[in-house]
């Protein structure tokens, strides 16, 4: 039986992101194939809301830490989670998990956290899936630590 890892789809090119904007980075899918992994793609939030969607945002609640559209303030945790737990029970297998730096779902230790004021708290924290696959014992990795973007910072 081979190594699988759970991909964040946008990386692998699927036009999935909020604002429909791709954001692919073939050179992870690459370096992944390489090591021998074979890719399972996910995306929680195109499966349960489509694209183009409203952007959120990880937010403190009274009731917790919430995924919260940015403008209407809906609370999109439960389908969420509900679609990270049936991706999880349904490939029982998943050695890695490959998430998209940042985002509110996929960020493994890159997602932005805030008040309920706007204010940013950390930048540092895990996305709902993330942090469903982290619960269940699966290594998690977010893209950027996977494998670095190289510096383009010219001294």
């Amino acid at each position: 039986m081979g190594r699988k890892v759970a991909l964040s789809a946008c990386l692998a090119g699927k036009n999935c992101r909020y604002n429909g904007e791709i954001k692919a980075r073939s050179e992870v899918v690459e370096k992944l194939e390489k090591e021998g992994y074979e890719v399972v793609l996910f995306c929680p939030e195109d499966a349960c809301f489509g694209t183009p969607r409203e952007a959120m945002d990880l937010t403190v609640t009274p009731e917790g830490v919430k995924a919260l559209t940015k403008f209407s303030g809906e609370d999109r945790t439960p389908p969420i989670v509900e679609y990270a737990c049936d991706f999880f029970d349904t490939h029982s297998d998943i050695d890695l998990f490959v998430g998209k730096a940042r985002s509110p779902s996929c960020g493994v230790r890159t997602a932005r956290l805030y008040d309920g004021e706007g204010n940013l708290l950390s930048d540092e924290e895990a996305g709902v899936m993330a942090a469903e696959a982290r619960a269940r014992g699966i290594r998690v990795l977010d893209d950027e630590a996977y494998l670095p973007k190289p510096d383009t910072t010219v001294s």
